[in-house]
C-alpha cells in the first residue's frame, strides 16, 4: 500500500544529489528542498513529512543532530541518511538514534526506486496504525476484537509485536514476533506463553507489570542466537487507561543483528590488528634500541643491517595493515567501488607490463595469449588487485629461470584467466586452506619468502563479489595453475 501525494523533505547541499532525488521522485510526490540544517529544521518543524532525506555532512550542522531533532519532534518519522563515505560509527549512530536507512553517495536510481516505495509503504502502515488506535475502544478487550482489522497492518511491519494483560496472557502478537523469539508454533489469543519467552524479555515485561505507578518504557538488547546471529532490541511499554490504571504491556522487538554484527566485526578487527602487529613492533623496538644505545660498538655495517631490517619490518606492517583494512571493509560492506564496463584483457596486459622488471630480474620467461575485447563489469582496481596477487605469486614462488604462462579468453559467457607457473607448487593438504586468513604454506622453499597470508583471502572475496570463480591445479615442486573466471559484460 503506497501513500498518494506524499510529501518528501530533502536537506542536502550538493546539487548532484538534489538532481538525483528530483529525478527519482518525479511528479509522483511533492519534494521540498533545503540546503542548510537551520532552514531544514525550521521547515521540518512546521509539519510532519512522510519521508526525510538528510545529508550527514551539512555545512552548518552535523546531519545526525538534524536527525535527532526531527525524531524528537516526530518519533515515528522515516529518515534516510546520506553520506559520501560512511564509516561504521556513523551508520551505527544513525541506527541507534532511529534512522530508517542509509544511502551512500552518489545516489543510484535503482536503489532510490526500491527505497522510496518501501519507506512510504511503512509510512502508510504507521498512519493506518494511528488511525486504528484512535478508533479503538479504551480497553484491551476491544483490541482483541479488532485483531482481524489490525492483522493486515501489524503482520506487514518488520518489528515483532506482543501485547499481554496483567496476568501475562497473550492478547495480541504478529508472526514477526514468533521468528524473533524463536517460538515455532501458533499462539492463541489469551494463551499463557510467558515461560517460553527469552529470560531477559520475561524480566523486562515483569518490571513493567510489577510497577503499576510507572509509565516508563524499558529498552534493552537481547541476544537470541550468539554471538550476533540474532540480536533484538526489546522495548516494553505499559498500557494505561484514561485514569492511569495499568491494563497490560506492549513489547516491540526490532532485529538489530546487522548492527551488532558490525560492532562485533569492528571489535574482532581491532583485536586482530593488535595481535598481528605486536610481534613486528616488538622487533622494530628492539632494533632501534640497539642502534640508539650503540650496542654494536663501531660496526657501521651492522647498524646499517639492523636499519634495513627495521625498514623491512615497517613495510611488512604497512602491507599487513592495508590487507586487514581491505578485508574489514569488504566484510562491513563499506568499501567504495566504482563499477564500470572495461576490457579485462587490456588491464591484464597493463599489469604484466608493470611486473616486467621483476620478471627479468628472476630470469623468468613470460608467455601470454590474451584475447581481445574481454569486457566485464567490475571495479577496475579490484580486478587489477586480483591480477597483481596471482602474478606476483607466480614470480615469488617460481624457480630461477622458470616460466609463467598467462592465457585469457572467453568461454560460455565468461571471461577466463589462467596463471600457470613452473614454481614450487602447493601440497594437496595446503590447497584447501589457501583462502584462510594468515595461512601460508610452510616448506623449505617458502621459509625466506615474505607475505601477510591475506592475499588469497582478499582475492577470493573480490572474485566472489562479482560472481566469479577460482580454481587451483598444483603439483608440489612442479608448479601451479590458478584459473579465475568472471561473467562477461553485456554488449
Amino acid at each position: 500500500m503506497l501513500l498518494t501525494g506524499a510529501n518528501i523533505l530533502l536537506i542536502e547541499h550538493e546539487q548532484r544529489i538534489i538532481d538525483s532525488l528530483k529525478q527519482a521522485v518525479g511528479a509522483n510526490y511533492t519534494l521540498d528542498i533545503e540546503t542548510r540544517a537551520v532552514t531544514g529544521l525550521k521547515k521540518a518543524t512546521l509539519k510532519e513529512y512522510d519521508l526525510y532525506f538528510i545529508d550527514c555532512r551539512l555545512p552548518d550542522n552535523p546531519g545526525l543532530e538534524v536527525l535527532s531533532e526531527i525524531l524528537r519532534i516526530y518519533p515515528e518519522a522515516i529518515c534516510v541518511m546520506i553520506d559520501e563515505d560512511p564509516d561504521i560509527d556513523i551508520i551505527m549512530r544513525s541506527a541507534h538514534i532511529g534512522g530508517y536507512d542509509f544511502l551512500k553517495k552518489p545516489l543510484r536510481n535503482d536503489k532510490l526506486e526500491r527505497l522510496i516505495p518501501r519507506a512510504l509503504e511503512r509510512r502508510w502502515y504507521i498512519q493506518e496504525a494511528r488511525r486504528l488506535k484512535e478508533e479503538k475502544e479504551k480497553s484491551l478487550t476491544a483490541i482483541a476484537e479488532e485483531q482481524s482489522r489490525l492483522r493486515s497492518v501489524i503482520d506487514s511491519i518488520d518489528d515483532g509485536l506482543m501485547i499481554v494483560n496483567q496476568l501475562r496472557e497473550t492478547i495480541f502478537h504478529n508472526p514477526r514476533f514468533h521468528s524473533l523469539v524463536g517460538i515455532q508454533r501458533d499462539i492463541a489469543g489469551g494463551e499463557y506463553i510467558f515461560d517460553l519467552l527469552p529470560r531477559k524479555l520475561q524480566k523486562q515485561i515483569s518490571s513493567v507489570l510489577d510497577n503499576p505507578n510507572s509509565s516508563c518504557s524499558i529498552k534493552e538488547e537481547i541476544v537470541i542466537e550468539p554471538p550476533a546471529k540474532l540480536v533484538i532490541l526489546a522495548n516494553t511499554t505499559p498500557i494505561l487507561d484514561d485514569r492511569g490504571n495499568l491494563l497490560g504491556a506492549v513489547s516491540v522487538l526490532r532485529d538489530v543483528s546487522e548492527q551488532k554484527a558490525l560492532e562485533l566485526s569492528k571489535s574482532e578487527f581491532i583485536n586482530m590488528v593488535a595481535h598481528e602487529l605486536k610481534a613486528p613492533l616488538g622487533a622494530i623496538k628492539s632494533y632501534l634500541e640497539m642502534i640508539i644505545n650503540k650496542d654494536l660498538g663501531e660496526n657501521q655495517d651492522m647498524y646499517d643491517q639492523y636499519l634495513r631490517r627495521t625498514l623491512e619490518r615497517s613495510n611488512a606492517m604497512l602491507a599487513l595493515l592495508q590487507d586487514l583494512l581491505n578485508i574489514f571493509r569488504m566484510e562491513a560492506k563499506t568499501l567504495r567501488r566504482e563499477i564500470e564496463r572495461f576490457d579485462a584483457g587490456v588491464l591484464l596486459e597493463e599489469t604484466i607490463d608493470f611486473f616486467q622488471s621483476n620478471i627479468q630480474e628472476r630470469g623468468i620467461s613470460m608467455e601470454t595469449e590474451i584475447q581481445e575485447k574481454l569486457f566485464i563489469r567490475a571495479d577496475r582496481e579490484e580486478i587489477r588487485r586480483v591480477y597483481t596477487n596471482l602474478l606476483s605469486n607466480a614470480i615469488k614462488y617460481n624457480k630461477e629461470n622458470g616460466v609463467i604462462r598467462i592465457r585469457a579468453c572467453s568461454s560460455d559467457s565468461r571471461a577466463v584467466f589462467e596463471f600457470e607457473d613452473t614454481g614450487i607448487g602447493i601440497k594437496d593438504e595446503d590447497i584447501s586452506r589457501l583462502y584462510e586468513e594468515f595461512f601460508r604454506a610452510k616448506n623449505r622453499y617458502t621459509r625466506n619468502i615474505s607475505g601477510t597470508g591475506l592475499g588469497m583471502t582478499i582475492l577470493k572475496k573480490i572474485v566472489d563479489e562479482y560472481g566469479g570463480t577460482i580454481s587451483i591445479r598444483s603439483e608440489f615442486e612442479k608448479g601451479s595453475t590458478f584459473t579465475v573466471t568472471f561473467p562477461l559484460a553485456d554488449i
